[in-house]
């Protein structure tokens, strides 16, 4: 992908996530769209252009939350080269398998984050948040990372993005 669409991706990131999904929540649970995004980012990239988009994604959203600056740019960034490698070496674009490692991921990184928040404030509720937020937002965001896979290959939007000539197109 090139930079112009890079950019609209972190413009419009934050605004897409808190305004967008709020219709789509669900007891409270929304699903993560930027980290649905990244993943499909990194099946269709390199490794080191998934990774920067991962850190550059996280840290953005760092600072739009106001948590610790670097905690998702360190998850992000191991997701979007999880994805790009997983993505070279075993997963195809259009397997529906996507939708589990996606969801995988996403639990993953949840369960680092509570582990890094019980580590630095000590009596987090690690089953409770585990049980009633992190499992579920998991399984939210596969269900749209493949909602999302299936727009994008039925639209041959993937060709369009691995041109060399987007910028001109656009």
């Amino acid at each position: 992908m090139k930079a112009g669409a890079y950019f609209t991706f972190f413009l419009l990131m934050i605004p897409l996530q808190a305004s967008f999904l709020n219709p789509l929540s669900v007891a409270g649970i929304k699903p993560d769209l930027t980290l649905a995004l990244l993943f499909i980012i990194g099946l269709i990239t390199n490794p080191v252009e998934a990774t920067l988009v991962g850190m550059a994604t996280g840290i953005l959203l760092d600072i739009g939350s106001a948590s610790f600056i670097g905690l998702m740019g360190c998850t992000r960034g191991l997701v979007g080269l999880s994805a790009s490698l997983l993505g070279r070496k075993v997963l195809n674009i259009t397997s529906p398998s996507n939708g589990i490692v996606l969801t995988v991921f996403c639990l993953l990184e949840g369960i680092c984050i509570a582990f890094f928040l019980q580590i630095i404030y000590g009596s987090v509720p690690f089953v409770n948040l585990l049980v009633g937020n992190i499992i579920p937002q998991a399984i939210y965001t596969g269900i749209l990372g493949i909602v999302l896979l299936r727009l994008i290959v039925t639209k041959d939007f993937i060709d369009f993005l691995k041109r060399q000539n987007v910028q001109k197109e656009l």
